[in-house]
């Protein structure tokens, strides 16, 4: 007799597994230290380019293609600063966000607002954040600055614990 799970039962308890949503995000700089925010038009809350992870798709890669899409930079893929693991977080249940590294680019470089999600973009100061951000992200965008200076990545975690 196996001992193995038939492919219905199989699938039951794969289907009875947590989900999670994936979302990646880049933190650009100007050389001044400013970070580009945008501004959605389906939100009260700025963001920072970026978004959903797609089913088959890694979180650099949706990431970076998200930046495309938003902003129309086409950037080299930095490293990964961040990993936030929101747990319980309400409406949108548990996920986890990664932060990449989007570089620095001059301040006039052109940008090109994707209209469909985007209203406008500016270039805030690290310690002006709060006033732009929900706390959460701008929480993971100072942990972000803080691992390019010391080489880290940090693991954040919001909701109960």
């Amino acid at each position: 007799m196996s001992s193995y799970l038939s492919e219905t039962e199989l699938k039951q308890f794969v289907d009875s597994l947590p989900t999670r949503r994936l979302a990646a995000e880049a933190l650009i700089r100007d050389p001044e230290g400013r970070v580009l925010l945008v501004e959605p038009n389906y939100k009260s809350d700025w963001t920072v380019p970026g978004g959903t992870v797609e089913a088959g798709e890694d979180p650099r890669t949706g990431c970076f293609r998200e930046v495309v899409e938003e902003v129309g930079l086409h950037l080299p893929e930095g490293r990964l600063l961040v990993v936030h693991h929101g747990v319980a977080m309400g409406l949108w249940g548990d996920s986890v966000s990664f932060v990449y590294d989007g570089g620095v680019i001059g301040a006039d470089t052109p940008i090109t607002i994707q209209e469909e999600e985007l209203l406008s973009h500016r270039w805030t100061a690290p310690e002006d954040l709060d006033r732009y951000l929900r706390p959460g992200l701008a929480r993971r965008l100072r942990a972000g600055l803080a691992a390019l200076e010391d080489g880290t990545t940090a693991e954040l975690v919001d909701g109960p614990r």
